[in-house]
């Protein structure tokens, strides 16, 4: 099975969870046109794992095509004129397409960085799995990396409860003990 991932730094971090549910599963990050020009989206790895990356619009488009699941955060045209929300799911009409929100939470902060930022943004891009309902769910375990303070890097509690959604949505098994 293919699975492909699309996005930020989080859809590649999320690539290697993925990985890590089945040896059996083909996962692969396709790296956005707005993400070359970043250090965070070099390919080959992310943090020191191993990350399956494609680059270049062509390779992107004929692994969508083939792929069996795309989990993806939604992009504005400005953003990707390619792999926009509104064109993306054209690639492939046997796709499972799964969106995901792109985490963008100070706790305690308001608007754009807040809460009602990220309800705003689900509600707009009609989010499978929004990240305010994890965040809602699980409350104060969500955080942001300490070593950062940067509101896009949540900590890995908040990963392994994004693949616990994706596994209840693709009935895909959870990690076992």
């Amino acid at each position: 099975m293919k699975i492909t991932t699309i996005g930020n730094c989080q859809t590649k971090a999320l690539t290697w969870y993925i990985q890590q549910l089945d040896s059996n599963f083909n996962v692969k990050w396709m790296q956005p046109e707005f993400g070359r020009n970043f250090d965070w989206a070099l390919p080959g790895s992310f943090r020191e794992r191993p990350i399956p990356t494609i680059t270049g619009t062509e390779d992107s488009i004929k692994r969508l095509t083939d792929s069996s699941f795309l989990i993806y955060q939604p992009m504005e045209t400005h953003t990707s004129k390619t792999f926009n929300f509104q064109k993306i799911k054209l690639y492939n009409s046997e796709c499972h397409f799964i969106s995901i929100s792109s985490f963008y939470f100070l706790p305690g902060c308001p608007e754009e960085t807040g809460l009602s930022g990220m309800i705003d943004r689900a509600k707009n891009f009609n989010i499978n799995i929004p990240a305010h309902e994890i965040i809602e769910k699980h409350g104060s375990n969500i955080k942001i990396e300490a070593s950062t303070q940067n509101p896009v890097h949540p900590t890995a509690f908040y990963f392994l409860e994004l693949v616990r959604e994706i596994c209840m949505l693709t009935g895909w098994d959870y990690y076992s003990s």
